[in-house]
């Protein structure tokens, strides 16, 4: 089983719309049309089994719209990650009807949702995640297109696990592109999860070699960061590095996100939400 843990979809009315923004804002290209048919269609070319998907909002009333939309997405191939804000009512109660309605796991971007990974509003709603075991998505380091302070850096991220241990927590980009330094300093040999979207063909060979000596193997995820990376070269690119053993390259490509998000096939049906 091949798992993508981080892509993107958006409507397809929308998605022409935020890819031209995105391109021309952060010289960020796309390689499908960012719909869930262009997804589906990358995944099949990709021999990719399933991908996780989410979105961001940037406004707490965005959240429950956005989620249902997600939640109609659900299928044998795709699931869905929540989205929450910080500044959305009742968010610990929130979090339990996401749980009870078949969301996995959320994901947050603070630079777009506007709080540090370490604020301590975010507490009450990293307890409800902790107690529901769900696991947290950060996007981590820089944002392209986005001017610094950047708010989720490493060192946010190892403040949260300290002070919430048991929060399953993902970052993101290897913890943050272009921050490696940041990132070996503080989160490698934690319990917390990297995953590969976007950056895994560019960095540096041997901090690449480094992270996966010095991480925990089985704390990896395979992303693609797909609509921004094409799926195919991201795999094909693990799955070719001569200094992971092909063990590891199963653990990283899949077997690691199957265990972490208790998928096996078939997909079981979502109930109405």
């Amino acid at each position: 089983m091949v798992i993508d843990s981080h892509a993107h979809i958006f409507p397809q009315l929308k998605a022409p719309v935020i890819l031209a923004k995105l391109l021309s804002r952060a010289a960020i290209p796309h390689f499908t049309d960012g719909t869930i048919r262009g997804l589906l269609n990358s995944m099949q070319t990709a021999g990719i089994h399933l991908s996780l998907i989410s979105r961001i909002t940037t406004r707490p009333e965005q959240v429950d719209p956005i989620n249902r939309w997600l939640h109609g997405l659900r299928r044998e191939n795709i699931l869905p990650m929540a989205t929450i804000h910080p500044d959305m009512p009742a968010g610990q109660a929130y979090i339990k009807k996401l749980k009870d309605n078949g969301f996995i796991g959320v994901k947050l971007h603070p630079d777009y949702q506007g709080f540090y990974a370490d604020d301590k509003r975010m507490h009450p709603l990293y307890e409800a995640l902790q107690d529901l075991q769900m696991p947290v998505l950060f996007h981590a380091g820089l944002d392209r297109g986005l001017s610094p302070p950047f708010r989720a850096m490493p060192v946010h991220l190892l403040k949260v696990h300290r002070q919430f241990p048991k929060l399953i927590m993902i970052a993101a980009h290897m913890g943050g592109e272009d921050n490696y330094g940041q990132t070996e300093a503080c989160l490698l040999g934690t319990e917390i999860y990297l995953d590969t979207a976007f950056v895994l063909r560019l960095m540096n060979q041997d901090t690449l070699k480094r992270f996966f000596q010095m991480h925990p193997i089985d704390r990896f995820l395979f992303g693609s960061d797909s609509p921004f990376t094409d799926q195919s070269t991201e795999l094909n690119y693990l799955q070719n590095l001569s200094f992971l053993s092909q063990d590891a390259k199963e653990k990283i490509a899949g077997k690691n996100a199957a265990q972490l998000w208790g998928v096996s096939f078939p997909i079981p049906q979502l109930r109405q939400y």
